[in-house]
């Protein structure tokens, strides 16, 4: 069955004729690549009109950025599946196939493992990174962690194309898309089918977009899951656990939608309130709703408190 690759760019030259032939070898055969050209300054185009391939198509961006880029290719889509591929990154060679093998049918989202790579060392920001979404996938819980960080790699998925498109997915998204995305997958009611293999190679380089642009930096993904959190979990009461300052953000982002009570096991120290706010004893939380604004090397003292007080991962707590 056709697979869609949608590949929005904008001055890409450096990296697009390694991008576009990891595609050309890949393993599954059926697709076509919808490249849209998001006003690029070099000659990413020229490069891409160089491969004698019909299978790739190549259109100017109806709009300006990423988003609209997304949408103009999707309107150009003929395949029954899409996917997206980011220009200076590679597919290993049996990416599409292995993707596509696991694809259930449905409202279903199938990923896998991303691996990082550069020129030189990769960050260990971006190596923590890898580790973190790898681990999703081992421990199939990616909705649990929802609003931690952005639970699947932005080029890393395979889903339906007839079902995006009536869910209205790409009309509806908002920066940072990817993560936007997650959100919408999970509201609409999407399964996430891990695959154990990887099957993105992520470049990580000083030019990337998710590097240099504000509607990517933390404030925007922070303020982001905030607001998904506001429209999406239902509960009069939210306990804040951490009062360092994540927590400090948290309350102040949600203290107007919950009545919030604030936690932290060193709430001895704090003799003052914090912004109007009493720091209590985590033993004594009974709200509908918990966010834990902190994020240990060794979770399970947290973790096991949290259970024992009768929360549960996913459905009534998160980390964020």
């Amino acid at each position: 069955m056709k697979i869609s690759i949608l590949l929005p760019f904008r001055n890409a030259a450096p990296w697009m004729e390694e991008t576009i032939q990891s595609i050309l070898n890949q393993s599954h055969e059926d697709w076509e690549l919808i490249a849209v050209d998001d006003h690029s300054e070099d000659n990413t185009v020229a490069l891409i009109e160089r491969f004698d391939d019909s299978r790739i198509q190549l259109f100017e961006n109806a709009g300006e950025g990423i988003i609209p880029a997304l949408q103009t290719a999707l309107d150009q889509a003929s395949g029954a599946f899409i996917t997206r591929m980011d220009a200076d990154d590679l597919m290993p060679p049996n990416k599409l196939e292995v993707l596509l093998q696991n694809m259930q049918g449905g409202r279903t989202v199938v990923t896998g493992k991303v691996k990082y790579f550069s020129e030189s060392e990769v960050s260990e920001g971006y190596r923590t990174y890898e580790n973190w979404l790898n681990e999703r996938i081992y421990k199939k819980d990616h909705f649990q962690h929802i609003y931690r960080e952005c639970v699947i790699a932005s080029p890393c998925w395979l889903v339906s194309a007839q079902l995006i498109r009536e869910d209205r997915i790409f009309d509806q998204l908002q920066y940072p898309e990817d993560y936007d995305m997650t959100f919408l997958w999970r509201k609409y009611g999407y399964q996430i089918v891990p695959v154990n293999e990887i099957t993105h190679l992520w470049r990580e380089h000083p030019a990337r977009t998710s590097r240099n642009s504000d509607i990517y930096d933390q404030a925007s993904f922070f303020q982001l899951k905030l607001d998904w959190f506001r429209k999406s979990e239902r509960g009069r009461t939210l306990g804040v656990f951490g009062a360092g300052p994540k927590g400090k953000l948290v309350v102040e982002q949600l203290k107007k939608h919950f009545e919030i009570h604030w936690f932290d096991h060193e709430f001895e120290n704090y003799q003052a309130p914090i912004h109007g706010f009493e720091i209590q004893n985590p033993e004594t939380c009974t709200c509908n709703l918990l966010l834990l604004a902190v994020f240990p090397q060794n979770k399970t003292r947290l973790e096991d408190l949290v259970t024992r007080l009768g929360y549960t991962f996913g459905t009534t707590v998160w980390y964020v």
